[in-house]
């Protein structure tokens, strides 16, 4: 099912990424059959990465060239503090005060990246989901977490049928140490839902860094962000169906 955008594309990657860090590609051409691609970021407990993962989809597409808005729901303002603190010379993204009654999305914006709160109710979420082409659910591996991601799903699901846009949803186990028994728990977890688990982040000081200097994963140094990349080229080919990315190979260093 592809709703939102057709995409043509050329691809081309470093071969020897995992040695040498490089991560250059070029994107030729890309066609949309839709105005814009609407993502949101939803989990209703609190500090599980939305934002974290908002401002670095965001940021992404702001790097390749890409019209991006962040719509920033929460009323603690957390994406529009880190758009404050983006240096002049970062690439444009356009910021949208959602929390606010009435906020309008520029007409520009390619991609709207939607971060909200925490503690969302039920007509909120309702609200939420009929503006959304694809839900991220950010999912951290603490049994607190995983017992609510179970029940934000269930929510989920129990509107799902009543949706315009019939969004794709998909997974992301975030802030991730492979090596332990509750990345394996949340592993176990997410192999029972009828769901897309599209990614792994792994747990990094990268991100606290980039987010204080108002800059993503995306603009640091290749040898910095290296060990990081795998997990985003993931997420983001599974944003795009698939049209634009090939995943390179990585040493599992997580």
């Amino acid at each position: 099912m592809v709703n939102q955008f057709l995409y043509e594309t050329k691809l081309s990657i470093n071969k020897n990424i995992t040695k040498t860090g490089n991560f250059n590609y070029i994107v030729y051409t890309i066609k949309r059959l839709k105005p814009m691609h609407t993502i949101l970021v939803l989990n209703s407990k609190g500090g599980c990465g939305k934002t974290t993962i908002s401002i670095n989809i965001a940021s992404f597409f702001a790097c390749w060239g890409v019209q991006v808005a962040l719509a920033d729901f929460d009323k603690q303002h957390s994406s529009t503090d880190w758009l404050r603190a983006r240096p002049k010379e970062s690439p444009r993204i356009l910021s949208v005060a959602a929390w606010q009654e009435n906020y309008t999305i520029p007409d520009e914006a390619e991609y709207v990246i939607m971060d909200t709160p925490a503690g969302i109710n039920e007509d909120e979420l309702a609200q939420l989901l009929r503006k959304a082409d694809t839900i991220l659910i950010p999912i951290l591996p603490s049994p607190l977490d995983i017992r609510a991601a179970g029940r934000l799903i269930h929510d989920i699901m129990q509107q799902y049928d009543d949706l315009p846009l019939k969004p794709r949803i998909g997974i992301i186990a975030n802030r991730v140490r492979r090596q332990t028994k509750i990345y394996n728990s949340l592993k176990r977890f997410l192999s029972k839902l009828d769901l897309d688990f599209i990614a792994t982040l792994r747990d990094t000081q990268n991100y606290i860094t980039t987010t204080d200097l108002g800059i993503s994963l995306f603009e640091l140094p290749n040898w910095k962000k290296q060990k990081d990349l795998a997990g985003w080229c993931q997420l983001i080919n599974w944003i795009n169906y698939n049209k634009i990315f090939d995943v390179p190979e990585f040493q599992d260093t997580a």
